[in-house]
């Protein structure tokens, strides 16, 4: 059973290897006739990649060598799938078609891989898991092309996400915003963990860990969830208004949305999944959130509408590492 506690440990997930202004305020809630829409993509047993058409229910397979069965950090950005695999005994960093429809590109070897603010971007950190320290910094495009590199060291020991401002550098229990270009520290942050960012707004939390904030590295504004046991691995919309987010009231699961600008939260309706932790994923090409419910149900809700729906798909027991486009 899990335990009803933040799940700080998501911050720190190790690889395989080893905007200024508040965002506005959620729609009103109205009917929604949209089809669900987007892609998922899932590792699912050893060396296997899985994408799914939502609208279609297509699903395409791709091996990939040295990808690891446990599932390594996946990132959905300007249409692509961003992972990682051990090769040589390096953590090396790859991008592929979010379809899975063409072969992978070599973004390079890292200790640490995050998005960067700019979409179509990743930051590379360090090259080698088993150094004590990290050293290059490396500012790729998902087709391989480094926009930005530092062979500076990073004054921390974990690289937990990006900024527009530079990288959010973890340092024992203190976080700050590291401009790699200029080797300058801009800004120290009262947050005590950071496991996603979008664009300037950090998802993270405060007071030991007991509550999820959100706060905006442009502004210094810090918005605290009004909830209860809401977990710290969730997931920020697209747009930045809502937070999605796993959360446990009398042992039983359920998906919370929190309004990102207030705090406010409440209970998505359709959402709960009993005694089965549900995962969450947006996909930034249609706004939809998607939910892996109980025996892998596939759940989906649309911003402004008044609950979940469930749609005929299933994810195996085996999908890990699930994201969304």
């Amino acid at each position: 059973m899990v335990r009803p506690r933040i799940l700080v440990a998501v911050a720190l997930a190790a690889l395989p290897a080893c905007g200024g202004e508040a965002p506005p305020a959620a729609a009103p809630h109205k009917a929604v006739s949209e089809r669900p829409a987007g892609t998922l993509v899932y590792v699912s047993g050893s060396n296997r990649l899985t994408s799914i058409d939502v609208a279609s229910g297509r699903r395409r397979v791709r091996t990939v060598a040295s990808l690891a069965a446990c599932g390594p950090q996946l990132h959905v950005t300007a249409g692509r799938v961003v992972f990682a695999g051990l090769q040589k005994g390096r953590t090396t960093v790859y991008s592929a078609p979010l379809a899975l429809d063409g072969p992978p590109v070599r973004l390079g070897s890292a200790h640490v891989y995050v998005p960067s603010a700019t979409a179509g971007r990743m930051w590379l950190a360090g090259v080698d898991c088993d150094r004590s320290t990290m050293v290059d910094v490396r500012e790729v495009t998902v087709d391989g092309r480094v926009t930005v590199e530092s062979r500076r060291r990073v004054p921390g020991t974990w690289v937990a996400a990006a900024v527009r401002e530079g990288l959010v550098v973890q340092r024992g229990r203190r976080l700050s915003v590291w401009d790699p270009r200029t080797g300058r520290t801009v800004r120290r942050l009262r947050l005590e963990a950071v496991t996603e960012t979008r664009g300037d707004l950090m998802l993270g939390c405060t007071g030991r860990c007991h509550h999820i904030a959100v706060a905006d590295a442009a502004t210094g504004r810090t918005v605290v969830a009004r909830g209860r046991r809401l977990d710290l691995g969730g997931r920020l919309s697209p747009d930045g208004s809502l937070l999605a987010t796993a959360t446990l009231q009398h042992r039983r699961w359920s998906v919370a949305l929190v309004n990102t600008r207030t705090g406010a939260t409440s209970i998505l309706r359709g959402a709960r999944t009993g005694r089965t932790y549900p995962q969450v994923a947006w996909a930034a090409s249609s706004g939809w959130l998607f939910i892996r419910g109980r025996g892998g149900r596939l759940l989906a809700y649309r911003p402004g509408s008044q609950r979940a729906v469930r749609l005929p798909l299933r994810l195996p027991p085996e999908a890990v590492s699930i994201a969304a486009g």
